[in-house]
């Protein structure tokens, strides 16, 4: 016969050590033996994975942002020797990249997105800049700025990764050779071609 096993507070007796641990935790938890958790190895391997992900995004975000950044123009007011337009401007130069005698598409919806709209912009890929600004400055009405909006690279000697260390960048307008590249100020109605050609 098992041996029985008494309570010591309330002294009943119980058939065996099963029964009075059952009776211990319903009424008198705190002699109830405290049951181990164990270590949340997954919860933790969980959040770990969770931070890594994220870590990892917040890595690719910041890598595309600075690339982007060495790769705008940025234009300096200071450099620009003319004076901006008085009044409300809506204008439509037109622009044409060709590399290596490739003409480049220049994408619908550069400055424009569901939170901003830049007063120099573009609605299809046909090449043709929107100038819309009610106070222009003399950066926003300049070439360079159209590629600092975009995101793009264009100077005197080079526009997006193509430099004239290894070939040739010319720029017309209208018809006729043009060396003001970003500093350009655009004006209604202009034909901008840029050409690279490499070595």
């Amino acid at each position: 016969m098992a041996e029985k096993t008494r309570c010591e507070i309330c002294d009943r007796t119980f058939g065996n050590a099963d029964g009075l641990t059952a009776h211990n935790k319903a009424k008198h938890p705190e002699l109830a033996p405290k049951e181990k958790k164990s270590f949340p190895i997954k919860k933790i391997m969980n959040w770990a994975i969770f931070i890594v992900v994220v870590g990892l995004i917040v890595w690719g975000i910041i890598g595309l942002v600075n690339k982007n950044a060495a790769n705008k123009t940025i234009i300096d007011e200071s450099n620009l020797n003319f004076e901006a337009p008085i009044g409300a401007i809506h204008w439509h130069p037109h622009l044409t990249i060709k590399i290596d005698g490739e003409i480049i598409p220049i994408p619908a919806d550069i400055g424009i997105t569901s939170t901003t709209h830049f007063p120099i912009h573009t609605h299809e890929t046909d090449g043709i800049i929107h100038m819309e600004n009610n106070n222009p400055t003399k950066k926003t009405v300049v070439l360079g700025y159209f590629f600092e909006v975009w995101g793009k690279k264009l100077s005197k000697d080079c526009i997006f990764d193509y430099c004239a260390d290894k070939g040739t960048l010319k720029m017309s307008v209208n018809g006729k050779e043009n060396f003001d590249f970003e500093n350009y100020f655009m004006q209604d109605g202009d034909e901008i071609l840029i050409e690279y050609t490499s070595n």
